[in-house]
């Protein structure tokens, strides 16, 4: 198949025409490049067509960059993308003006979009009517998350509603990230695609058994978790509950995590510490994890919806692929076989939360062999591999019926 990706994907070319120095697009689009390569391994072509990203303050002309993997080349399409902030609505409607441009002109088999949210649910119109093209929805978080503290934006329900139904009956198939997000019986061809692991990660991880050093403090670490909606200020909080001392690390941006969770560190008992970095290159990140962490965290919030429809966090993947103990809030479920060998809590519960830390610090060398388990399981099913296997299969399913 040749397929045209719609997603939030940042080249390198990209990002340094953009002006990011060392950054890049984030856990989007390191999801998107991992899909997309999978779906190349799977046989097919793949044209990503991108809105950037925004907060760098430049203006980007429109081009196209190529990008080589060993799955095959990834070609990246932008329009004119302004990097300002509040641009990316306009930076979405001028890839939809691309996108209905290049369906009239070249041939696509398919379109896959990302996510079903207030701004981009449009782009499924980007597909001409009466066309063969089949669209395919990656619903990454739920539409009908609720409005939460420390997010004070709001759509009425009418107008969620309308969103979600006018996507659905132009929606041939989905992959979705969770199994509560598999719009069950609106659309016929669903596939479970909660993230992909990369090469990067999986060169960066050890096989072998992992111990907590004597007389030093527990590694809790939390990757991408500054925004009130990770729950940085729950893992903070529920230090004054655990009985073991902890060092906790956050990798995040500094003006996320102070705007959610600053008025709790003077509460932090001194035998524990936190410490704060900035955002790294993503391969290091994963080295780090490899050779520090302990026990790694999602303190991700529900969303006042059942914690296996309200999404997947993509780094839950990554920590199963470190093979380390990992401690999770619902929102980290995925299915059975994932979920036992994971430390799950309930709700926004410090207590709960601490309890759990506590019982893997306890019972660590069969915690830590249950992870080695996951690792295992992660690998097998999530590589680019494993995804390619299961996207192949799916399209075959998708052409033959």
């Amino acid at each position: 198949m040749n397929i045209a990706y719609y997603s939030h994907y940042v080249g390198k070319e990209f990002a340094q025409k953009a002006g990011m120095g060392n950054r890049n697009g984030g856990s989007s689009s390191l999801k998107t490049q991992g899909m997309a390569r999978a779906m190349l391994k799977a046989g097919n072509e793949v044209t990503i067509y991108s809105p950037g990203i925004t907060g760098y303050n430049s203006i980007v002309e429109p081009f196209e960059e190529v990008e080589h993997f060993p799955e095959g080349d990834l070609h990246i399409k932008y329009p004119k993308i302004s990097t300002y902030h509040r641009r990316g609505p306009l930076n979405d409607f001028r890839v939809w003006k691309l996108l209905r441009h290049d369906f009239k002109k070249l041939h696509y088999d398919a379109f896959v979009f990302y996510n079903l949210d207030h701004f981009t649910y449009l782009m499924v119109d980007a597909v001409p009517k009466n066309s063969k093209i089949l669209r395919i929805l990656e619903y990454e978080d739920n539409i009908f998350n609720k409005t939460y503290e420390g997010d004070k934006s709001t759509y009425p329900a009418w107008f969620v509603n309308h969103q979600f139904n006018h996507v659905i009956k132009r929606t041939n198939a989905v992959f979705a990230v969770c199994k509560g997000m598999l719009v069950n019986g609106e659309v016929k061809h669903k596939l479970l695609t909660p993230a992909v692991i990369n090469d990067e990660v999986i060169g960066s991880v050890s096989h072998e058994p992992h111990t907590l050093k004597e007389g030093q403090p527990t590694r809790l670490f939390l990757i991408g978790g500054g925004h009130y909606c990770k729950g940085s200020d729950l893992l903070v909080r529920c230090l004054s509950y655990i009985k073991h001392p902890c060092q906790v690390v956050f990798y995040t941006d500094p003006q996320y995590f102070y705007s959610s969770a600053r008025a709790e560190l003077d509460k932090v008992p001194e035998k524990h510490s936190v410490e704060l970095r900035d955002l790294i290159p993503h391969h290091e990140l994963m080295s780090i994890l490899n050779k520090e962490a302990d026990i790694l965290m999602n303190c991700t919030r529900s969303f006042g919806i059942a914690p296996q429809a309200a999404g997947f966090p993509s780094k839950m993947m990554e920590y199963a692929a470190m093979g380390r103990p990992i401690v999770s809030s619902e929102i980290g479920m995925l299915d059975d076989e994932f979920n036992r060998h994971v430390t799950y809590y309930e709700g926004e519960d410090v207590e709960s939360l601490a309890a759990c830390i506590d019982e893997v610090i306890d019972n660590y060398e069969a915690k830590d062999k249950a992870a080695l388990e996951l690792q295992k399981l992660a690998i097998r099913d999530y590589s680019i591999e494993g995804m390619a296997k299961k996207i192949k299969a799916f399209f075959d399913e998708i052409v033959e019926s």
